[in-house]
């Protein structure tokens, strides 16, 4: 991946959060005030930030298009499958480990589709977190495809160009590890991998269940950051992600104090809402990031589902049970990576 500077990634940044600054609000009033189904507005929701937030695109515009093409039709797949699975608690759960599994092995974690992985793994974990019918494929369907739709324009006209650096060739890096004989203990690290993520993602679907918790989405939300963090950082990501998280319901709490029952201020809010939230995961930190998501929760929610004003308590409440099921995984994983693959390495060395 090309590596950028800090002022590149705060224009990064900047660009990201305008691009989720319009499309956001404009879609979840289409969704919510045209269309009138609330299904499709969350979906739509969820679609335009994994479109537009959460990959790394290429700088080149067609293979940007590709790439953003590739996540709308195999994200379809997901969604249709994730929700497919949610009736049965056996087959949410055994999807989710299978996907989590799948996300991690060696072909998708490199090449073109490595970039639009971590949000595929999203859109199947949204439509499996929460059980639904049949019948609720096609709005969350529709939902998903109105925000790739909708990301293909906005990708190619509100786009930074960004120098980067250069980094080591695909063909180098393929050689090396090829001739690496290290690379016999980075097969079982990578499988290490996928087994710890897709038993995360099981286990936080099954919790949700167990637990009968509200908004069991925020949970999975809860699982990928600190899943995805690195040796004993993870424990550090979690205690960001529970600060942030507290730090945003506060704050959120704040707000509903101020506004109450005026709709029409949480619309004006909203977009301003959804530019700091992105702008601050892109370009400022994890942990405010995290806070300030959780005030784009509060205000989302207290537009489509007015009475529920303990949205962020849940919303803290979830991205816990999220958080602690992935540090306990991501540590016996870590332990699991230690001593067995040290011997290995020092084996496959002689």
């Amino acid at each position: 991946m090309e590596a950028l500077n800090g002022r590149q990634q705060r224009l990064a940044g900047l660009a990201r959060a305008v691009r989720a600054a319009v499309v956001v609000p404009s879609l979840f009033a289409l969704a919510l005030l045209v269309i009138r189904q609330p299904e499709v507005a969350g979906f739509a929701v969820f679609g335009t930030f994994a479109h537009l937030v959460m990959v790394d695109y290429d700088p080149a515009g067609r293979a940007r298009s590709a790439e953003s093409a590739m996540l709308t039709l195999l994200g379809a797949v997901m969604v249709s499958l994730g929700t497919l699975a949610s009736a049965n608690v056996w087959l949410a759960v055994g999807g989710a480990i299978v996907v989590g599994f799948l996300t991690e092995i060696s072909p998708l974690a490199s090449g073109r589709i490595a970039v639009v992985r971590t949000a595929l793994l999203l859109s199947f974990m949204l439509g499996v977190a929460v059980p639904a019918s049949v019948s609720s494929v096609f709005p969350y369907l529709a939902g998903w495809l109105l925000a790739g739709l909708v990301a293909q324009p906005v990708l190619l006209l509100l786009w930074a160009p960004l120098q980067t650096g250069n980094v080591v060739g695909e063909g180098e890096a393929a050689h090396e590890s090829i001739t690496n004989p290290v690379s016999i203990a980075g097969s079982l690290t990578w499988i290490g991998n996928a087994t710890g993520t897709g038993v995360a993602m099981g286990l936080a679907v099954l919790l949700t269940r167990l637990l009968k918790l509200d908004h069991a989405f925020w949970v999975v939300l809860g699982v990928l950051p600190v899943l995805s963090a690195k040796g004993t950082s993870a424990t550090r990501t979690f205690w960001q992600q529970q600060g942030g998280t507290l730090i945003g319901c506060v704050v959120g709490a704040s707000l509903l104090a101020i506004i109450g029952a005026y709709q029409a201020w949480y619309w004006v809010t909203l977009p301003f809402i959804v530019f700091a939230s992105t702008y601050a995961a892109s370009a400022v930190g994890f942990m405010v990031g995290q806070a300030a998501f959780t005030v784009f929760a509060v205000v989302l929610f207290c537009i489509l589902l007015p009475q529920q004003g303990q949205v962020g308590v849940l919303r803290v409440e979830d991205i816990a049970v999220g958080g602690a099921v992935s540090l306990v995984v991501g540590s016996l994983r870590h332990l699991g990576e230690g001593r067995p693959l040290d011997w290995l390495r020092r084996a496959v060395q002689v």
